[in-house]
């Protein structure tokens, strides 16, 4: 008679491990590692056939123009904004 592999069931019984973000200063929450940008427009609210996500690192950003299905790994605390790619409304 064999034991139970532990490591299976240890794996199962894991929980999904959340990470928070910011998109525009929203707080998005998620448990997918891997985004691309325009699933994260998508949790946003924005719709990405109107806008491309930038990256805030400090100073330094980087931009997904052009780049909405390649997917990036997303950790907590990471910060987006959205640029739109329409004409800018006037009042």
């Amino acid at each position: 008679m064999t034991a139970p592999s532990m490591h299976a069931s240890a794996e199962q019984a894991k929980p999904a491990k959340t990470i928070t973000f910011k998109v525009d200063d929203e707080s998005i929450t998620t448990t997918e590692k891997d985004l691309t940008p325009n699933q994260i427009l998508n949790l946003a609210g924005v719709d990405p056939a109107s806008a491309y996500l930038v990256e805030v690192k400090g100073r330094h950003q980087e931009s997904y123009e052009g780049r909405g299905d390649t997917p990036i790994r997303v950790h907590a605390g990471d910060t987006f904004v959205s640029v739109s790619t329409g004409p800018t409304p006037t009042s």
